[in-house]
């Protein structure tokens, strides 16, 4: 079993990296998110909708003035944003080089946040009721595995508080052998706690705290894009993936039920 020691060592590597970037890199807002988004070359393209419907569900109501936990906030792109936009921002990662990064890109873009480098199982220095907003991309499915902290995630919210989640979904069983076999295959580290992925059984572990809970799910035969990963800045990889969005939009419409085979998933909740 990977021990939170070990994943944060992995992730303290591959951050680092990050911090010897210049002040013009780090920079962002709106502007600069939204601009990755629609370029090829960008990490980012390849997700472009699952972070846009993020945004969108960020958004549904005002961030100005709203405390906010970037929870697992990685490079703290979704975080740093929502600060530009009024929001009182703290970063919570159990890696010291994520916040340090998120810190510093905070102060490359012009705005204060809070960083918090701990164990999602145990957020002691994080108040109960804290917080109005928790965003999560791509980190609940790392933490569930750590006793208490579903219910460490719950304390800190306010009554109401809405919780957004941003996650690769895993309804689909032969898709979910088809990311088993590509782990095994390069060879990615245990470390980097792929060995869940988010599905309707473990959405189950937030009902205890949670209601309202929406699982909005998009790219179907679209997850293909996986094959492109690296091709996307050439006119006919980007072809395709329209393509097969455009086929997944025929087949969902005929078939809903095929919405939770899809690959990827926007999740909202409120805090009961």
């Amino acid at each position: 079993m990977v021990t939170s020691d070990r994943e944060r060592e992995f992730y303290d590597s591959q951050y680092a990296q990050f911090l010897a970037l210049p002040d013009h890199a780090l920079r962002l807002d709106r502007k600069v998110l939204e601009g990755n988004l629609e370029n090829p070359a960008h990490p980012f393209y390849e997700r472009r909708w699952l972070y846009r419907a993020s945004m969108r569900a960020l958004e549904a109501e005002p961030l100005a003035g709203k405390t906010v936990l970037d929870y697992g906030c990685g490079p703290a792109d979704f975080g740093i944003w929502m600060a530009t936009e009024g929001a009182a921002i703290t970063l919570l990662d159990l890696s010291p080089a994520a916040i340090e990064v998120g810190l510093k890109r905070a102060e490359a873009s012009g705005v204060r946040v809070r960083g918090v480098a701990a164990d999602a199982s145990c957020l002691n220095m994080l108040g109960a009721a804290e917080f109005d907003l928790v965003f999560a991309c791509a980190a609940l499915h790392h933490t569930l595995k750590y006793p208490g902290a579903v219910e460490e995630l719950a304390r800190i919210m306010k009554p109401g508080a809405r919780l957004v989640l941003c996650e690769t979904w895993g309804g689909n069983p032969l898709l979910n052998t088809a990311r088993k076999l590509h782990r095994a295959m390069i060879g990615e580290a245990a470390e980097q706690g792929e060995d869940i992925i988010l599905s309707r059984a473990e959405l189950r572990a937030l009902d205890p705290f949670f209601g309202e809970v929406q699982v909005e799910t998009r790219n179907l035969l679209a997850m293909g894009k996986r094959l492109l990963r690296g091709r996307f800045e050439r006119r006919w990889a980007r072809a395709v993936v329209r393509t097969l969005e455009r086929v997944d939009g025929a087949l969902l419409k005929l078939a809903p039920p095929l919405r939770n085979w899809c690959g990827e998933a926007v999740v909202t909740a409120r805090r009961k």
